[in-house]
């Protein structure tokens, strides 16, 4: 009796992740995934921090129950977006230009977070997206819905997720 014969085994090549996406809420938690993301970056590579802003439909008079009223103006969405470049250019690593890593800083509006993220991903041809999650364990997340579950699923990207800290 002959023993079957196994195929050779073939190491694979380790990955060179040259870009990375990197998104954050501008919480404690969310920006616990900027220092990750570098870390995943090959030298000379590029991170690209996001962060989706929150935006509200366009009120209209056309609309029952029209109300300005929630909606913030021009002026006030410019000033929400150049504070949010701030806090994320100050979130970049010293080492990153030691490193020879670039960044790139992308503001997004819109309603749905997950979908940006995904699209952003895309549109940078990212190796990996590295976000932070809160999931929480069981039905509550499915209850509650959650941005890195919704990008993990949808997405064809390799993603790093970033737990919180133990005990919180």
């Amino acid at each position: 009796m002959t023993q079957p014969v196994s195929p050779p085994r073939t190491s694979a090549a380790v990955p060179r992740l040259s870009k990375v996406l990197c998104t954050t809420d501008l919480t404690a938690l969310g920006d616990r995934a900027v220092p990750y993301a570098y870390a995943l970056v090959a030298d000379r590579g590029l991170v690209c921090l996001l962060h989706v802003i929150d935006v509200h439909p366009t009120p209209s008079p056309l609309v029952p129950h029209y109300s300005s009223e929630g909606h913030e103006s021009a002026a006030e969405r410019l000033r929400r977006e150049q504070e949010a470049t701030e806090r994320l250019r100050a979130l970049v690593p010293p080492e990153a230009a030691e490193r020879g890593i670039r960044t790139e800083v992308r503001i997004v509006g819109a309603r749905e977070p997950a979908r940006v993220i995904r699209e952003e991903a895309d549109r940078l041809d990212a190796d990996a997206i590295c976000l932070a999650s809160r999931s929480r364990p069981g039905l509550s997340s499915t209850i509650l819905g959650s941005i890195s579950l919704d990008v993990l699923r949808d997405t064809s990207h390799p993603v790093l997720l970033i737990r919180p800290p133990a005990g919180s």
